[in-house]
């Protein structure tokens, strides 16, 4: 599955197919979209390593992927979620 934004600036660099990590000031964060839940996961990575980030990206990119794949949901549900 392909990312929906293809266009990356050089700060931006893909993690897999579906996410990336990016800088924002002095930090490095990631961002993978949830097409289910229509919303981006995001995580401060708390380093201002690139190589760090890169591993760290991978190890929570894994952690949502395993949790999408027991039909877990990354957002709580939210009363607008529970009416319908």
């Amino acid at each position: 599955m392909a990312l929906k934004r293809q266009n990356c600036n050089e700060e931006e660099i893909p993690i897999f197919d579906e996410a990336f990590i990016y800088k924002r000031g002095v930090y490095w964060h990631f961002r993978m979209r949830l097409n289910n839940e229509r919303k981006y996961a995001r995580k401060g990575l708390r380093t201002l390593s690139k190589t760090k980030a890169i591993e760290k990206g991978k190890e929570f990119y894994v952690e949502v992927f395993a949790n999408r794949k027991m039909d877990k949901t990354y957002f709580s549900l939210t009363a607008k979620g529970i009416m319908h």
